[in-house]
């Protein structure tokens, strides 16, 4: 591991009192003043990459997190960063694949584990999604935000089975213009009702066809 020049220290905590601020560009400046002193600081790239991240310049900052890792490639928090980045480049399945490095390296780490989350419900993958939430809640069962992201995940994941029943339901019977509506206005309080009342449906019809037959 490089030591970090004294001078680079001092632009390392300039950038890290502007992030606190938010002004995220200037700490960019600041990290590229570090790096110049101290090109192979892992930490440094990491940093630069997160205000990178911060800053929406995405691209520039899974470029930032190559070079952390090139030289630190066991840092889970650079992995979990730039799988971030790389979410919101669409690239979702090699994010997910950055997460699950980070959490390789460091099991309870609560942003890869909240990351992954996030990207796998972007990928409708909602039963994984919600794994990934309990686990943070296993590790940290006061972050509300963890609860709260599981939630709005296991209501896509019932609105998504209702969408997938009203489709199957359809060969069957006419679907009441009531239940599409639930599906089409995203009523999440009303899915798991529609999705009772859909198989209710589809089950009389179907035993009214085995009387007829």
């Amino acid at each position: 591991m490089a030591t970090r020049d004294e001078d680079a220290e001092r632009w390392y905590h300039r950038g890290q009192a502007l992030c606190t601020t938010g002004c995220f560009t200037d700490a960019v400046v600041c990290y590229d003043k570090a790096l110049e002193l101290s090109p192979d600081d892992p930490v440094l790239w990491r940093r630069k990459g997160f205000a990178l991240i911060k800053a929406g310049r995405y691209d520039e900052a899974v470029a930032c997190f190559d070079k952390a890792l090139a030289v630190d490639p066991d840092d889970a928090t650079a992995w979990q960063r730039k799988g971030y980045a790389l979410a919101h480049l669409g690239e979702h399945g090699s994010a997910v694949a950055c997460c699950d490095r980070a959490l390789s390296l460091d099991p309870e780490h609560i942003l890869a584990w909240q990351s992954r989350g996030w990207m796998l419900g972007v990928m409708c993958r909602y039963d994984e999604a919600v794994e990934c939430y309990e686990t943070v809640l296993s590790i940290d069962p006061e972050r509300g935000s963890a609860a709260w992201h599981r939630d709005r995940m296991r209501e896509r994941r019932g609105l998504a089975a209702l969408e997938a029943e009203i489709r199957e339901a359809g060969r069957v019977v006419e679907v009441p213009a009531c239940i599409r509506d639930v599906a089409r206005e995203r009523d999440y309080g009303n899915v798991d009702l529609a999705r009772a009342v859909l198989r209710e449906l589809v089950g009389r019809a179907e035993r009214a066809a085995i009387q007829r037959g």
